[in-house]
């Protein structure tokens, strides 16, 4: 009979053993899954009253290596995940990802970098248009059949029951507790539109405006099974935020559902168009904003000016990503981009400016002085909702710029009353003080101010 510790040693030889001859097995059948289930985050940023989303770029990032993921699909050379026919970037994902099964996946993901977003900012998105499917018998996209959708689940519906009290809050205007943040919803993309919930919250920034979430989407049949044929799918969103007026242009989301490389690289490429070797490059897109401000926060200050001369002493090549730092556009980053910009500062000794802070993110009417322009995020016309901008001109009197239908998003909205031409705000946060205003509206979209009165918050 064998000992104990004779049978111990050889059980361990023997699991040792069976161990590497199931490690090859293991790493070739790996190697075989589809490359193809790597995917595309969505970055977002915010810069003034806009909200933008793009292709995470973050070096050593999962779901940021948009050069990586354009040659596992071998792609042509110069071929980007772009919509030939509406210029929206495209963001490939895969339904059959390891950690999803086959019919669902949690990618792609919504993030930021530090600062990128105001903190405790609230992101949510918007569904668009209608489910599209390709089908790889026709290699053709169309509407996709009635009996198939695609649900994104994960997302908070916003609960009206808010709360104002300060000490509750951390210090913000309003805020969720934690039994009443919302409830779970979702949206379901089918071909001939969008059905469940339209708009949803995607998360919170943190208090130094980083945003990492992944929400769920779902593959199913029309009894909302998770079911669905072979094929790739496409989706349409766009980017909301209660901080911004502006939402992000709308995105597609690319789904490969069992298709193989060189199938789900065709879907793609039928989108975006065969690229041309005698296409010349385009020049770099210069963002929107004013000379020498390269962190796009709508100043110009010693941060811009010691980023310019980091990327001048680095030697940075002129390119789409840093063409804000070529200020003086000779095409060319240099320590003369730095010295330009030194004299387009925004305040004396190019000193950082302190913006609003972080507690007048939720308050429904926002002065900008730096543009001179009221933001009204949330006006109430009878039963509808707008949002508006307004421009202060040198008779002190204020236009109507811009006026968007939208959804009740505040607890205490601005409130136009047509018949009498008023509108009254009661609080409008103005160079880092509350107060309630009151506007009458003299015609030909001008208001003028007929009260202003100081008080201790968003609720006095």
């Amino acid at each position: 009979m064998m000992s104990s510790d004779l049978y111990t040693k050889y059980l361990d030889t023997t699991i040792i053993s069976l161990l590497q001859l199931l490690i090859p097995v293991i790493v070739i059948a790996f190697a075989h899954l589809p490359i193809h289930a790597q995917h595309l985050d969505i970055e977002v940023w915010g810069q003034g009253n806009a909200l933008f989303s793009g292709y995470c770029r973050t070096p050593g990032i999962v779901g940021c290596d948009l050069d990586g993921l354009t040659n596992s699909l071998q792609l042509p050379t110069g071929t980007l995940p772009i919509e030939a026919e509406t210029g929206k970037l495209i963001f490939p994902a895969d339904f059959r990802d390891l950690p999803g099964g086959d019919f669902k996946t949690r990618n792609p993901g919504f993030q930021s970098i530090r600062e990128s977003l105001l903190p405790n900012e609230l992101i949510g998105y918007r569904a668009l248009g209608r489910l599209k499917y390709w089908d790889p018998s026709l290699s053709a996209w169309q509407d996709a059949p009635p009996h198939v959708q695609i649900r994104l689940f994960g997302g908070l519906e916003a609960s009206i029951d808010l709360l104002k009290d300060f000490s509750k809050c951390a210090g913000q205007l309003i805020c969720f507790s934690d039994k009443n943040f919302g409830v779970d919803g979702s949206t379901i993309f089918t071909g001939s539109g969008i059905k469940g919930s339209k708009e949803l919250v995607v998360d919170i920034t943190s208090t130094t405006g980083i945003l990492h979430t992944h929400l769920s989407f779902f593959l199913e049949n029309q009894f909302n099974q998770l079911d669905g044929p072979v094929g790739a799918y496409l989706v349409e969103l766009q980017l909301i935020s209660n901080a911004r007026f502006f939402p992000s242009d709308p995105f597609l989301v690319l789904f490969n559902a069992g298709l193989d490389i060189p199938q789900f690289a065709a879907a793609l490429i039928a989108l975006t168009g065969k690229p041309t070797s005698i296409d010349p490059l385009p020049e770099p897109t210069r963002p929107i904003s004013i000379p020498g401000d390269v962190d796009l926060d709508n100043d110009v200050d010693r941060i811009d000016i010691a980023l310019i001369l980091l990327a001048a002493q680095n030697n940075e090549v002129f390119n789409e990503k840093n063409a804000a730092f070529d200020v003086d556009k000779d095409g060319f980053i240099t320590r003369n981009d730095a010295f330009l910009a030194k004299t387009l500062c925004t305040l004396r000794l190019c000193a950082i400016p302190v913006d609003a802070p972080s507690t007048a993110l939720n308050v429904a009417a926002i002065y900008d002085h730096r543009t001179s322009t009221l933001n009204l995020n949330d006006i109430r016309v009878g039963n509808q909702h707008y949002r508006a901008q307004l421009k202060i001109q040198p008779t002190t009197t204020l236009i109507l710029e811009s006026l968007i239908l939208d959804k009740s998003r505040y607890a205490t909205p601005a409130q136009y009353d047509e018949i009498t031409g008023t509108l009254e705000i009661p609080s409008v946060f103005i160079n880092g003080q509350y107060f309630k205003a009151t506007l009458r509206n003299r015609g030909a979209n001008e208001f003028e101010v007929i009260h202003l009165q100081e008080i201790n918050g968003i609720i006095d």
